[in-house]
Parts: structure tokens; C-alpha cells; sequence
């Protein structure tokens, strides 16, 4: 007993010490993504949920290539499975404060099955500086390419393969100021959405708001709200009826007083 005790101390111990020199993920603010040079290959995992969300049951190879001008991103994502199965997609995006907003919307190439249908995949995927690695991670829903039902969605971690540019701006970012979100609970529901969707926030003082919607290439659609509000809770209402996007997807961008969060909303159509 002594000896399974004095081994199960060992390691718990050594993985304690390998998690204690892990580096640090720190995901970056608006401003230090600003900095970045997005473009490029980016390479790594995205895991697929079970049909209850509970468990990942199949992990993916997945890749990004990537061009930017701007604010605006497009280029191509590649999925490849266990199996050799495989696709090339067409994919556009938009950075809104510090995520990039993104979605599938061609298949260019691929092996797969006859009549098995394909899922889309979106998200709103954050950066995060893992060391001197420059990451895009975060969730990544999915939905079938016809109709925008949902599929069952995963989770994706991605890595800069040539991250040189950057480095030099990497280094010189104090952690102090990073940050996921701000704090104004901003929720959109139901999503996806057929007609309507609800958005709400809380403010915790009186604030400047601004709250916008924009189609997935950084089109601005319309302003819900823009003006002085107080503290309290706010509901926004969003019809899709005025608006016609190719593949059913919106952003719903807020500020306040400065500080930016965004979600993206999806319309089965």
C-alpha cells in the first residue's frame, strides 16, 4: 500500500509540475488584435460534440488559410477526418472587437459519401497568445448547408503556422489588459432564429450604447439602438425580413462606452 501510495504522490506531483510550466493562455483585448497579421495557415483540432453536447465524440484535423485586408477576412478551411474523408471550403469573415466571426459557405473540394449531407461550420473564434504561439480558439457551431438546421457543433483550437510577424507585437502585450468579454451580458435568442430574434443586456451604470447588426463580410444592415441609456436590463428586438444575407448569418455588434462584445445569430431558413 505504502509503495502505490508513494507512486500515486509521484504523480500527481509531476503533473502538477508539467501543468506549472504550461504557458499561459491569455486571450488578447480589440486593440492587441489590431496589431496582427492574420493572414496565413493556421492548424489544429476541432472536436465534435455528442448530439446532447455532453461528450466530444470525434476529433478532427482542421486548418485555416487565411487572407486579410482590413477588418474583413476570407479564404479557405479544410476538415479531415480519421477516415481520409476530407473538404476544402470556401469561408468569409469579419473581425468584430477581439473575435473573428466566420462561416463556411462553399465546398470547393472533397471526399465524402454520396447523400451525406455536409455541416457548415461558424463561430466566433477568439485570439489568444499561448507563449510566443498566436492561437484562434473557441466554439464552433455548425449547420447543414441547405437549410441551417443545427448539427451537433464542436469546439476548435487553432495555431498560427508562421507566426513571425507577429512575434515583436506578441512580446511587447501587457496581460493586464486582456480580456474575453465585457461586462454587459449581452444574449441573443432564439439561435438559431426562423423570423425574430431577442436581444438582451444589462447595464450596471448609465452608458453610451450602440447596438448594430452586420451580415458575416462586415456589411452594416442596420442600427437597433444608438443613444444614452441607464442601468438596468434591455431587450432589442431583430426581424430578418428587410434583409437578405446568402448564408442566413448576422452579427449583433454592441458598445458601450467604448468597450465592444458581439454574437453572431443564425436564421434557419
Amino acid at each position: 500500500m505504502k509503495r502505490i501510495s508513494t507512486l500515486l504522490l509521484a504523480v500527481v506531483l509531476l503533473s502538477s509540475s508539467l501543468h506549472a510550466i504550461e504557458p499561459q493562455r491569455q486571450i488578447l483585448n480589440a486593440a492587441q488584435v489590431s496589431k496582427l497579421d492574420l493572414s496565413g495557415k493556421w492548424t489544429g483540432k476541432r472536436n465534435q460534440y455528442s448530439a446532447d453536447k455532453k461528450t466530444f465524440v470525434e476529433s478532427f484535423q482542421y486548418e485555416f488559410e487565411l487572407k486579410q485586408e482590413g477588418d474583413i477576412i476570407t479564404g479557405t478551411s479544410t476538415i479531415i477526418s480519421s477516415n481520409g474523408e476530407y473538404a476544402d471550403v470556401q469561408l468569409e469573415g469579419v473581425l468584430i472587437g477581439n473575435k473573428l466571426h466566420f462561416a463556411e459557405k462553399a465546398v470547393k473540394n472533397a471526399i465524402r459519401p454520396d447523400g451525406k449531407l455536409w455541416c457548415f461550420k461558424s463561430g466566433e473564434l477568439y485570439f489568444a497568445k499561448v507563449g510566443d504561439n498566436l492561437k484562434l480558439v473557441g466554439a464552433t457551431p455548425s449547420y447543414m448547408e441547405t437549410y441551417n438546421y443545427p448539427c451537433s457543433g464542436g469546439v476548435t483550437d487553432l495555431v498560427k503556422v508562421d507566426n513571425s510577424a507577429n512575434l515583436a507585437t506578441l512580446t511587447t502585450m501587457n496581460s493586464s489588459v486582456a480580456g474575453a468579454e465585457p461586462a454587459f451580458n449581452l444574449n441573443v435568442f432564439p439561435n438559431p432564429f426562423v423570423d425574430n430574434a431577442n436581444i438582451s443586456y444589462n447595464l450596471v451604470s448609465d452608458a453610451k450604447v450602440t447596438t448594430e447588426v452586420f451580415d458575416i463580410n462586415g456589411k452594416l444592415l442596420n442600427v437597433l439602438f444608438e443613444g444614452n441609456q441607464k442601468a438596468g436590463d434591455y431587450n432589442l428586438s431583430f426581424s430578418n425580413r428587410n434583409y437578405n444575407t446568402s448564408n442566413g448569418i448576422f452579427i449583433v455588434k454592441m458598445t458601450v462606452n467604448g468597450d465592444v462584445s458581439s454574437r453572431q445569430l443564425v436564421q434557419m431558413k
